[in-house]
């Protein structure tokens, strides 16, 4: 493969585009914060109170594949991938062309991630799983003895 060095006007071309696309870019996260209501019904919408479908959403990173999401959410293949299909028709996670291992890999939609939305889903999560048991926490006999003494 030859390639040809950048000319003058070639460099310039790149760099006037690189202004538009950084120009475009900021004028939709205004929009996307204006929206900010919008995104978040959506959101509602889609997720309701499905702590599973908030497991597999919580696990799309952008790295790992359906398969990882599957084993990391203990849910089975069929209903994770049900789930990932779900949220990609919502338009709330979309699929990177790379594949890992032959298995899609999934990142969360730009919007979601610039009104971190995850915090959201995190925070219901929470609140609609049951609580975990605290944990004992044992005290040193030692460390009993001398706050006695």
């Amino acid at each position: 493969m030859i390639i040809m060095p950048e000319t003058p006007e070639t460099h310039d071309e790149i760099v006037e585009i690189k202004k538009e696309v950084r120009d475009i870019r900021q004028t939709q996260d205004a929009q996307i914060y204006q929206d900010r209501e919008k995104w978040e019904a959506l959101l509602d919408k889609t997720v309701d109170d499905d702590t599973d479908l908030m497991r597999v959403l919580l696990a799309v990173d952008g790295l790992k594949s359906a398969k990882d999401i599957e084993k990391e959410t203990t849910i089975y293949q069929m209903k994770c991938w049900r789930l990932l299909s779900k949220l990609e028709r919502a338009g709330i996670i979309s699929k990177l062309e790379q594949t890992k291992k032959g298995s899609p890999v999934f990142i969360k939609s730009r919007w979601y991630r610039i009104l971190r939305l995850d915090e959201k889903v995190q925070k219901k999560h929470s609140s609609l799983s049951p609580p975990q048991a605290p944990v004992q926490v044992q005290e040193d006999s030692n460390e009993a003895e001398q706050q006695g003494s």
